[in-house]
């Protein structure tokens, strides 16, 4: 349900916009608007606007405006859509798309077949959604509408997602991102929508978003546009949430909320309450929680539903299970009335939990039995929650031999779709990478060719200008000035050449980051499920590929494609792996003295790696709990054919011959010495300093 609510709000901020009233008649044009911006009210006091939405339906029938008669029948129905009403919705969507299609109003058309396939999904009915979503794409493509192209495969890589074919999720959400790329960076809304699909929800490179939010966030607050200000504060809220700093996100969720109540919104205060409740701050939960109960008669039925969904979901986590038993009944209830397989049956799968915990282990074997029987065809995701539900029944029954059946049962999903979203992903990334490689080989060559071209005409013909020139002698101000025109051609040609290829390089370096990040997506994927030390390791490991991402990042932001700013990129990189770092290990102050060094991608990559590994050893040993002061310190300095690189501490170390045998050391000392021909220099004074001294290739500034 979470999910979907999400997938609400999106649609309802990427089919807001009137397109269409460029090509109406000026007296048609007020009643265009007026059906256009009832659409994006469905979040406002729901019965009013409802009511508002049936006289503007009749007033678009009555009127001589054919497109506002199809519109107008897409923004009602829509209201029954979002009312959980689907068949009446549904209804009206098809009256829509036959006057759109009668004249050629491709934006009505695709936002009706887009709702038409997301009614679909909502009820797990998946070959008639993937159907809709197919001919709403191909729709939205004849016009190019790039941000409804963008959202129509976001929900269909949901759709695979929820279905369980992780090859098509996977397949969807690139092609997603190649539309997103197409998109100004000032029109797009990438986090708040979740635009890397639900694979995609934990990634190091969210705080990257915030700090581009924060700035957006200014500029919105400037020119005052509420609604602009209100979708930032979801955005900021939504990345902290990813970065599991729940206290942060419950706050943002909070600026988001009261934006809504200026706009006259109805606020969705679950948000709020559910990060609370993630933060363990259960009055403050309940507090929004109860908050969000009293907007229920001004909110629309799935909304109520996933209230009371979030309200058992709760209490069970504070363990108050008469009360969670009671608001799950009542969201199972609201959830069959409407249809939506998909919610019903995941709360079927909490009720196995709360019954199993109150001892009425008959119901608790009642939902588990009926749950499997919905997931089958409704969603694998539930499947594999329903055999962990299930082993916890039989565990604390004392049916050991049935826990075990179903604990194998749940790891036997766990290992299928893990290893589906990283073999499936990593196929793609080297068929990427691939394709990358051969544009780039094939444009060098023609370059080449062009080049070699220019180069034997320019000679040819300076050989014969030379050879008239003996004969006529007199005419060399017209030789000179044919030959002055043929440079200028031919610089003209090459100027040409390089932006070519300083454009290409900008997207290899772009799509190699692009790449980097769906990597560390998966990673973080996968460390949920795995133990505390290999979750350990994998956050290392997560860690290095940030570094390698951030210089593809700024490359590709750079105009000077062949040198990496040192100070820049390693300020960045240090303080956003102390930042990964901190939520687990506490507070720790970072001073850097970084001269400013120019220097080619070998040796930045070299740089970031050791600069990596030394923080996070430093943040894992050097320091004890009872410390006050926490310092790890930077410092880089250049001589006439050095570098000095040095990272220290403050901690607690002591002389230990066996430091240097650590993998992370020999690692860094592997570095120093294979790729920037330097040596290492280790001592104890106060805490751990450790010393390079390097003569890499540097550019000069």
């Amino acid at each position: 349900m979470k999910k979907l609510t999400l997938t609400l709000l999106t649609l309802f901020i990427f089919w807001g916009g009137a397109r269409g009233q460029s090509s109406l008649k000026a007296d048609s044009a007020g009643l265009w608007k007026k059906i256009t911006t009832l659409e994006n009210r469905i979040w406002a006091d729901f019965p009013k606007t409802f009511r508002e939405a049936q006289s503007v339906l009749d007033e678009a029938r009555n009127s001589d405006c054919y497109g506002c008669e199809g519109r107008a029948l897409m923004m009602l129905g829509k209201f029954y859509w979002a009312n959980g009403q689907y068949n009446q919705g549904l209804e009206l969507f098809h009256q829509s798309i036959a006057i759109a299609q009668s004249i050629n109003d491709y934006d009505t058309w695709a936002m009706a077949t887009d709702l038409i396939a997301n009614t679909y999904y909502y009820q797990a009915y998946y070959d008639s959604a993937e159907h809709y979503f197919q001919n709403a794409y191909q729709i939205a493509e004849k016009v190019n509408n790039l941000e409804g192209m963008a959202l129509i495969l976001h929900n269909t890589s949901l759709m695979y997602h929820r279905k369980g074919d992780f090859k098509k999720t996977i397949e969807y959400i690139f092609k997603g991102e190649q539309i997103r790329n197409r998109i100004p960076q000032s029109e797009r809304q990438i986090e708040a929508l979740g635009a890397m699909g639900s694979l995609m929800i934990d990634s190091i490179y969210y705080k990257e978003a915030i700090n581009d939010e924060l700035k957006r966030l200014d500029h919105f607050t400037t020119i005052k546009d509420s609604m602009s200000i209100y979708n930032s504060y979801f955005n900021i809220a939504k990345a902290y949430r990813q970065l599991l700093d729940h206290k942060k996100a419950a706050s943002f969720f909070v600026k988001a909320c009261e934006m809504m109540e200026s706009v006259g919104l109805v606020p969705d205060w679950n948000m709020v309450a559910k990060d609370y409740s993630d933060a363990n701050m259960k009055d403050s939960a309940l507090y929004y929680h109860y908050l969000s109960k009293k907007n229920t008669k001004n909110a629309t039925a799935p909304n109520v539903s996933y209230t009371y969904e979030l309200l058992g979901e709760t209490h069970l986590h504070f363990n108050q299970l008469d009360s969670a038993l009671y608001y799950y009944n009542k969201a199972l209830k609201m959830s069959y009335a409407m249809n939506n397989r998909i919610t019903f049956t995941g709360i079927h799968r909490r009720l196995v939990r709360v019954h199993t915990l109150l001892g009425n282990y008959e119901m608790a074997e009642y939902h588990l039995s009926k749950g499997l029987k919905l997931a089958k065809e409704v969603a694998l995701i539930h499947e594999k929650n329903l055999f962990n539900e299930g082993k916890f029944l039989y565990e604390t029954k004392g049916d050991y031999k049935r826990a075990l059946y179903y604990s194998e049962k749940f790891k036997d999903y766990l290992d299928s779709i893990n290893r589906q979203e990283v073999a499936v992903n990593l196929t793609h990334l080297q068929a990427e990478f691939k394709t990358a490689k051969k544009e780039s080989e094939l444009k060098e060559v023609t370059q080449n060719y062009q080049l070699n071209e220019e180069k034997i005409k320019t000679r040819n013909l300076q050989i014969g200008l030379s050879l008239i020139s003996l004969v006529l002698f007199g005419s060399f101000g017209g030789f000179y000035f044919t030959r002055f025109r043929r440079k200028k051609k031919m610089s003209e040609v090459l100027e040409k050449q390089n932006k070519e290829k300083e454009a290409l390089l900008h997207e290899i370096h772009h799509r190699v980051k692009n790449n980097l990040q769906i990597i560390s997506s998966l990673i973080n994927i996968k460390s949920r499920t795995a133990g505390k030390e290999t979750a350990e390791l994998l956050g290392d490991l997560n860690n290095r590929i940030y570094s390698l991402g951030l210089i593809h990042e700024m490359l590709y932001k750079s105009d000077h494609l062949g040198a990496v700013d040192l100070k820049a990129y390693l300020t960045e990189q240090s303080r956003l792996t102390l930042t990964s770092l901190e939520l687990k290990r506490g507070s720790v102050e970072l001073q850097m003295d970084l001269d400013e060094i120019e220097t080619n991608f070998d040796v930045a990559i070299a740089l970031g790696l050791i600069s990596n590994e030394l923080i996070t050893n430093a943040m894992k040993y050097a320091f004890s709990e009872a410390q006050m002061t926490k310092i790890i310190y930077l410092t880089l300095r250049r001589t006439t054919d050095q570098l000095h690189f040095t990272i220290a501490d403050n901690g607690c170390s002591e002389t230990n011959p066996e430091i240097k045998k650590s993998f992370g050391l020999r690692f860094v000392d592997q570095l120093v010495r294979s790729k920037l021909n330097g040596e290492m220099n280790i001592t104890y004074d106060n805490g751990l300093q450790i010393e390079m001294i390097l003569q890499p290739k540097v550019s000069k500034q």
